[in-house]
């Protein structure tokens, strides 16, 4: 609808000549004074809605602060022919609400294009429109605002000032400590991320291939008699040694690889004892020569925190309680675990029995920065930061101690309302084991393929592929594979790639995938396990995983 004037108020050039002697008198009063005044009037649509204002008069100071956007004369002129951007930066809707509710504003602003101009707009009603007073405050406003300046330095000086002078070298010392720490567990995530990758691949077929290596010896000692027997006996003793060590490398990466997921706060079921298991393993070095570790675990559930989070939290229990306790003497010492269920929580608790402390320390072993420690002992994670993530998981931090006698740390935690499930269930029947299938692994390392073909090959078909591509091309000639074992990352087509795009031609064969890992995860691998319901493997893998993931491929249809 086109915008028309109120008949009853439409503008003119000479008020005078209009008759309407309120104008004629504002406009005789206003001429004079230094201070600019204007008036508009509304514009309505044909329904009498308000779509615009429209200038009727401007005395000469209102005409010299409007010629710079006006280009002239602003009579006659329309609001948002002239400033469109007062729809957005608010002037437009606050004038049609003077005049909709009577009630007069004041506010102050810049004209665009002029950054440097402030002006005092008063806002009040006008008959069918709005009287607008306009003030020029820019000295105002720029006295004002190198006063603030000079004010917020002299402030900030004088707060720098009264932190420094209250800060004390030991604070200084300890947050130089908690930083070098922080950046070290940070160094040490990413290269536990890195290298845990690396170290896999290689570890999963050294690992397959002794486990072939130690299962077929074993056969034939079984089945040639007492004289092979008796010669395989110390190449089979050496093979084990071999085995059990490499679990060891693969022990060490599995905990590297909770460190580097430090940075990860996302909360799940998580198991206390497996948590507690970690963190002792890390800490031995400081425990092995002042103490020996009692566990008095409890039949309990699990609770909802974060693995890596849970674990460094228990691992500075562990340290402190080790730091507590005087070397050399670790057969009269204890640092005793403990876990128990209480109603809908679960309680774990690091005691030691060394040195213990005083009501005054134990009162503030939760501030930042407080700490008893020599600097050669480290600052660890500090008891602050641990309280703060117990905290972030909605659980809590306790400490009960006695000068001569020992310390308790209590965490609580709620129980996980997610209940963890084993990932690797028993085969289904005797016929879903003895069963011939076929099997389809894609891995772009050679030796994965291998070590699989060595561990299937003997009782199911086996095909070994090294790329995402070829993969592809062959399911969609034919996926009649009972289980597919894929490598998530790899370097042609992503194991991620090659199922989102079965699953526009080939979706039916999906339910038979299973993702293999190094743990080598990008942000979008994070994302893909959390919305796909695929089995997961760890490289390295237990053949008898392997075998019982087979065993319990779905069934094929027409099969």
């Amino acid at each position: 609808m086109s915008a028309v004037i109120n008949p009853t108020l439409r503008p003119f050039a000479a008020p005078e000549a209009k008759g309407d002697a309120l104008l004629s008198a504002l406009a005789e009063v206003e001429r004079a004074s230094p201070d600019g005044c204007t008036v508009m009037r509304a514009v309505r649509d044909g329904a009498g809605v308000l779509v615009d204002f429209e200038w009727v008069f401007a005395n000469a100071p209102a005409e010299r602060l409007l010629m710079s956007r006006s280009g002239g004369k602003v009579l006659g002129r329309r609001m948002l022919e002239l400033f469109p951007e007062t729809v957005h930066r608010g002037q437009f809707p606050l004038f049609r609400q003077v005049l909709e509710t009577g009630q007069p504003c004041v506010l102050e602003l810049t004209l665009p294009d002029v950054e440097e101009l402030w002006l005092r707009l008063s806002v009040s009603r006008f008959q069918d429109g709005v009287l607008v007073r306009l003030q020029d405050i820019s000295p105002i406003k720029h006295s004002e605002r190198e006063r603030d300046s000079q004010l917020v330095l002299e402030h900030s000086g004088r707060l720098e000032a009264e932190a420094l002078a209250r800060q004390q070298a030991g604070e200084l010392s300890a947050a130089r400590e908690k930083l070098i720490q922080s950046e070290r567990l940070t160094v040490a995530g990413q290269l536990a991320a890195g290298v845990g990758h690396e170290i896999n691949n290689p570890l999963a077929f050294v690992m397959g291939n002794l486990h072939v290596a130690l299962e077929q010896l074993a056969a034939v000692a079984r089945e040639e008699g007492t004289t092979v027997a008796d010669r395989l006996r110390e190449p089979l003793h050496a093979l084990e040694d071999a085995r059990r060590g490499a679990e060891r490398i693969r022990v060490i990466v599995k905990d590297l690889r909770t460190l580097a997921r430090a940075d990860d706060t996302r909360l799940g079921p998580v198991d206390v004892h497996a948590a507690l298991e970690f963190s002792v393993a890390l800490a031995m070095p400081h425990l092995r020569h002042r103490a020996q570790v009692e566990r008095r675990y409890g039949a309990v559930p699990p609770v909802r925190a974060n693995e890596s989070r849970l674990g460094q939290v228990f691992l500075n229990l562990l340290v402190n309680a080790a730091q507590a306790i005087p070397e050399g003497d670790a057969t009269r010492h204890r640092v005793t675990l403990v876990t128990r269920r209480e109603g809908d929580s679960v309680v774990v608790e690091v005691s030691d029995t060394g040195s213990g402390m005083s009501p005054e320390v134990l009162s503030r072993i939760f501030e930042p920065f407080f700490s008893t420690k020599s600097r050669s002992e480290g600052m660890g994670l500090g008891l602050s930061i641990c309280l703060g993530i117990i905290h972030s998981m909605e659980g809590e931090l306790k400490a009960e101690s006695e000068p001569g006698r020992g310390s308790t740390f209590r965490v609580t935690l709620k129980m996980s309302e997610v209940q963890v499930v084993s990932s690797h269930a028993s085969a289904r029947t005797v016929a879903d084991v003895q069963a011939r299938k076929r099997v389809l692994v894609v891995d772009d390392e050679p030796g994965i393929g291998s070590v699989m073909r060595r561990i299937l090959g003997r009782v199911h078909d086996v095909v070994v592929l090294q790329s995402g591509r070829d993969a592809l091309a062959l399911l969609r000639e034919d996926d009649g594979f009972d289980r597919v074992f894929c490598d998530l990352m790899m370097a042609d087509l992503t194991g991620m790639d090659l199922y989102e795009r079965l699953a526009e031609a080939r979706s039916e064969c999906l339910s038979r995938f299973v993702f293999m890992t190094g743990g080598g995860f990008t942000e979008r691998a994070r994302k893909f396990l959390a919305t796909v319901s695929t089995p997961r493997i760890d490289k390295p893998f237990e053949p008898e995983v392997i075998r019982a993931l087979v065993a319990q491929a779905p069934m094929r249809r027409g099969t």
